[in-house]
């Protein structure tokens, strides 16, 4: 082996390992055609939001598109510091300040220079058995520079052992009992299913139980189950 031989290969091994410390951390796996993005906590846009972590996104085929049955259909976890759990009165303080400050910043070098928009966000959160479902009420400064109305449905979990908590919302301008609400289970939270234990903490209460690994696997495949399991 030669002299120059060997810096070549340190050189590239170091170049290497930037890339993999430069490569945006991700909790999701989607199917091919839904794009991603990756934004850490504290928030740009709404940094009054205090959570420590990220945020994991996944874009619906035709989000963009003011003409698809998938606009503004979308998948994004919080995956934080644990928390307190979600209540219908944080979910409501959260989502306005974070969608306020999302069109704001997307909206000030446009339309509204000044640094307001035409209308507040308003939304409303309601507990249920899964978890939560809420309508917020938006203005879109992205495509239609309209007020909108998005659907939400939320579930959260908690890990005790990684002290993570996991909120995870589907998105759509679509009433609840549309397809495209179907397109939301082909996305999935990576896990580890070898472990014999899983713990699922929702915001109502605690489940924990042992499954042994074949039942684990059956389990990753129910989108309600299997979200997040640590």
């Amino acid at each position: 082996m030669t002299t120059q031989f060997i810096p070549r290969i340190a050189l590239l091994l170091f170049f290497a390992s930037i890339l993999h410390a430069q490569k945006p951390e991700t909790v999701l796996n989607s199917p091919e055609g839904w794009n991603s993005e990756q934004i850490s906590f504290p928030l740009s846009f709404a940094p009054d939001i205090g959570f420590t972590g990220f945020e994991d996104i996944r874009f619906a085929p035709g989000w963009p598109d003011k003409e698809s049955e998938a606009f503004w259909a979308y998948h994004f976890v919080w995956y934080i510091d644990q928390n307190d759990p979600m209540t219908e009165a944080s979910l409501t303080k959260i989502m306005e300040a974070y969608y306020d400050g999302l069109m704001l910043s997307v909206s000030k070098s446009e339309e509204h220079p000044e640094g307001n928009l035409p209308e507040k966000t308003m939304s409303l959160f309601i507990k249920t058995e899964n978890g939560f479902t809420g309508k917020v009420r938006v203005f879109d400064a992205f495509f239609s520079k309209k007020t909108i109305l998005l659907n939400f449905k939320v579930k959260e979990f908690f890990c005790d052992k990684t002290q993570k908590q996991v909120v995870a919302f589907d998105i759509s301008q679509q009433p609840f009992g549309h397809s495209v609400w179907k397109e939301f289970d082909a996305v999935q939270l990576m896990q580890n299913v070898n472990k014999s234990t899983r713990h699922i903490f929702f915001g109502w209460g605690t489940l924990s139980q042992s499954f042994p690994n074949s039942l684990c696997y059956l389990l990753q495949k129910s989108y309600f189950w299997a979200k997040f399991l640590c």
